[in-house]
């Protein structure tokens, strides 16, 4: 009788493999464990109602935050429908919908019919949009500023270079975008 093969390896024609293997766990003092750290970090200070507070009082209006995410998609996108833009958040049709409306109800976005197809709807951003959107921006561009206020120039350039670097590469595992 035939030896089971080792973990981690493929057995005999038609016979199942065994899963492979865990890879090593990344070190919590690794550079990717203190990139990740990062990126935790700029997502936990956006939701914090502190931050909320200041976004909401720079946008002039009560807006939920994936109001205001789906502000940042159609301007960087331009305009798209419900089923886009549900994709674009990783969220389902339904909560786009609803996630819309308030935009709708405030004068931040419009409705026109898609020219491709005259059944479908495309949303587009209002003047109102726009504006709100940058005021959000600037909220964000003013505490970087804040952030690095003591850094030497050529920190920042570095930064900023490399971090477009890792933006760039990151859309590429993604498949662009």
């Amino acid at each position: 009788m035939p030896a089971d093969p080792p973990p981690g390896t493929t057995g005999t024609a038609g016979s199942p493999s065994a899963p492979a293997p865990l890879p090593a766990p990344v070190p919590d003092d690794a550079p990717e464990a203190m990139v990740s750290a990062f990126i935790t970090l700029v997502v936990e200070a956006d939701r914090a109602p502190g931050y909320r507070a200041r976004i909401e009082a720079a946008s002039g209006r009560s807006l939920p935050r994936s109001a205001i995410s789906i502000l940042f998609v159609l301007h960087r996108h331009g305009p798209l429908g419900v089923k886009e833009i549900a994709e674009r958040l990783g969220v389902e049709q339904s909560t786009a919908s609803r996630q819309i409306r308030p935009l709708e109800e405030h004068g931040l976005v419009h409705r026109d019919t898609d020219p491709r197809d005259g059944r479908a709807v495309r949303l587009h951003l209002t003047e109102a949009g726009l504006d709100v959107r940058e005021r959000v921006r600037q909220v964000w561009l003013r505490d970087i500023s804040t952030v690095w206020r003591d850094w030497d120039p050529a920190e920042r350039a570095q930064l900023a270079t490399l971090l477009t670097r890792f933006r760039d590469s990151f859309r590429e595992l993604r498949g662009g975008d």
